[in-house]
């Protein structure tokens, strides 16, 4: 497998298109995936004691659109599998009154299964705020 591409977002157009760093001369192909990151603190193994590395929590999904030779214009793009949901114009009557009578369970099926964990050894989900110019960029 080749090694991912690393960059930062070097610009942010609007709510749906930033520019990353990174385009054509490092490898970057038009539908190419990223994820925009925040970088955890450093993790050791709790067995050996060695560091395993900084864990990261994504902030976002974009994909190539328009890739230059040093740049690329970038579009938002929902996780791995997940569905774009419709624009409102598009919606009609009835998928609103399903969305409507079904919310109750939707929202219990789209929510996480909470672990029993050791709550004194929680260290918390990092300070992410939005997508800022300068936040770290991978191919996925």
């Amino acid at each position: 497998m080749a090694q991912p591409i690393e960059g930062r977002v070097a610009a942010i157009l609007d709510e749906f298109h930033l520019i990353i760093n990174v385009g054509a001369a490092r490898g970057v192909t038009e539908g190419m995936r990223f994820v925009i990151f925040a970088q955890g603190a450093d993790v050791k193994d709790p067995v050996s004691g060695q560091p395993l590395g900084k864990w990261e929590f994504p902030k976002g999904f974009v994909r190539a659109k328009h890739v230059q030779e040093m740049m690329t214009v970038c579009v938002a793009e929902p996780p791995e599998g997940g569905a774009r949901p419709a624009a409102d114009s598009t919606r009609v009557l009835s998928a609103d009154m399903i969305s409507m009578s079904m919310r109750e369970q939707l929202q219990r099926e789209n929510q996480a299964q909470k672990l029993n964990v050791n709550r004194a050894q929680m260290e918390g989900l990092p300070e992410t705020g939005p997508i800022t110019v300068g936040d770290r960029v991978r191919s996925l």
